[in-house]
């Protein structure tokens, strides 16, 4: 059932096993699991069921680092959360991504993706995708009917993207909380901080209230943190009763690492040299196997480890209107004396390279409590995102690698603003709106706020789901790992209430 904390007594207490906190991918994901068990689940929801601009405000804050979009603007507060603005592109991360890269400090997850596919498959019909065969690009060909670029497979390779139409997780299913006799979903709860014992290693309850409306209580055995990659490291933060740095806090890692993708649209542009390229495989959505499609370039494995970069994955955007660079092909040394695509009199059409890049986790580079205020006269929160000379670096190489592929197979020379200055970040430069990493996993307490079962680190009852618990972030979009992290800590979760 759906209670709005409006129709309840000031002071009234709510129980139950389990309380998840934010019913966005990861929280409303968790709950489905609990449907048809014996435990009681209170899923808490900030807003109500449509957009509403004082529960948004609660979202604001400040950029202290590096230009971003504003705070409120990147996330959704209401029922359903950010999938309500999502663009639905899926792909789980590579199995790369999960490992240890010696060139990469602080990377390495505690879990493999072998250990993560069947929870993957799980995720893929709640985001309303097709079958699960990402790593076979023949079978999407085949079916397709298109041709992938015939790229040199020791630096760049197509790789599979399924599109959700986008799930809109607040809608697809609200009947099902709505009717499930062990659910009840609170509306307008914002939970103002978690309560402790005196040694803050148990959560005994959530102070709660509704904006201008009654505070509650609420009472649970397992509690858990799914309210993005920004709010949970706030709300761990606000938890100050019993821990003065907040709660999971003890070595000042509950903010850090902070991480969004790095994207440039476009990083550089290709002006064709040849008639009728056909890259629909990549620019266009195809329907196969009761899903859709579409294909980018990503940089292959060995090439990463060769020359020390991040992972990174290229969109291919046709017919830009203008052209605003000198034209000319761009090689690295390390790549030989290859011969580029000659140069049309007149170009074909050109392709934006539309870059995401994967950042490294950067210490220095936080969320934490600022001085404003919010409605209820708690900290917002400041945003102070760093990157480092390794991405601007690693941009330039993509965009390299992708220039010196376009020319090797004859279809275009490339030119772009970080060809040209390359010591300046380009003034296109944008954050992805994937906030990832502020509270790590790692099996130690020393490196990471939760262990690989997404446990807080000596709270033995709170977990936090989603996307801050990644410890690198690959250049997939974060919303597949997302639901497979959360499908997994549900079972977690349940085996440890068996």
């Amino acid at each position: 059932m759906f209670i709005d904390v409006y129709d309840l007594p000031n002071g009234h207490t709510i129980e139950a096993d389990v309380c998840i906190v934010g019913a966005g991918a990861a929280g409303i994901s968790m709950a489905r699991e609990f449907i048809g068990t014996s435990k009681t689940v209170a899923l808490l929801e900030s807003g109500g069921l449509e957009f509403d601009p004082r529960t948004q405000s609660l979202y604001e804050g400040r950029n202290v680092g590096m230009p971003s979009f504003g705070v409120h603007v990147n996330r959704l507060r209401y029922f359903g959360g950010t999938t309500n603005h999502w663009a639905g592109h899926c792909r789980p991360l590579d199995p790369i991504d999960f490992q240890p890269r010696g060139w990469i400090p602080q990377s390495g997850w505690p879990i493999t993706r072998a250990m993560l596919d069947p929870y993957y498959r799980r995720a893929q019909p709640l985001c309303e995708l097709g079958e699960y065969r990402y790593d076979d690009l023949d079978y999407f060909t085949d079916r397709t009917g298109l041709p992938a670029l015939n790229t040199r497979s020791s630096r760049l390779r197509s790789v599979v993207y399924n599109q959700s139409p986008p799930t809109r997780f607040g809608a697809v299913y609200r009947d099902e909380l709505r009717t499930a006799p062990n659910m009840t979903v609170y509306l307008h709860a914002n939970v103002l901080e978690l309560e402790s014992d005196a040694g803050a290693s148990t959560v005994t309850g959530a102070r709660v209230a509704s904006i201008d409306g009654p505070r509650v209580t609420v009472k649970a055995g397992i509690f858990v943190l799914a309210t993005g990659g920004m709010e949970n490291p706030r709300l761990l933060l606000l938890s100050r009763g019993a821990s003065p740095g907040g709660l999971g806090n003890d070595r000042d890692l509950v903010g850090r690492y902070f991480m969004d993708h790095v994207l440039l649209r476009p990083g550089a542009d290709v002006a064709l040299s040849v008639p009728d390229v056909n890259l629909r495989l990549y620019n266009a959505l195809h329907n196969v196997a009761g899903g859709r499609m579409f294909s980018v370039l990503a940089v292959a494995n060995e090439r990463m480890q060769r020359e020390g970069l991040g992972n990174f994955r290229i969109h291919l955007v046709p017919d830009r209107l203008h052209y605003e660079h000198p034209l000319g092909p761009v090689f690295s040394v390390l790549d030989g004396n290859e011969s580029p695509a000659p140069a049309a009199p007149e170009a074909y059409g050109t392709v934006g390279l539309h870059v995401v890049l994967e950042p490294v986790p950067n210490h220095e580079s936080r969320i934490m409590l600022g001085q404003d205020r919010d409605l209820f006269g708690q900290p917002r929160i400041a945003v102070n995102w760093q990157l480092t000379e390794a991405e601007r670096r690693n941009l330039r190489r993509a965009m390299e690698l992708a220039a010196i592929e376009f020319g090797r197979m004859g279809l275009g020379r490339s030119a772009g603003e970080i060809f040209r200055d390359p010591d300046h970040w380009p003034r296109n430069l944008e954050a992805g709106k994937h906030h990832c990493g502020t509270t790590r996993m790692s099996d130690s307490p020393a490196t990471g706020v939760v262990d690989s079962n997404c446990r807080v680190h000596g709270v033995d009852n709170l977990y936090v789901a989603g996307s801050s618990v990644f410890p690198t972030i690959g250049y997939a979009n974060p919303t597949l790992t997302i639901v497979a992290l959360a499908l997994r800590l549900s079972d977690h979760i349940k085996a440890t209430l068996t």
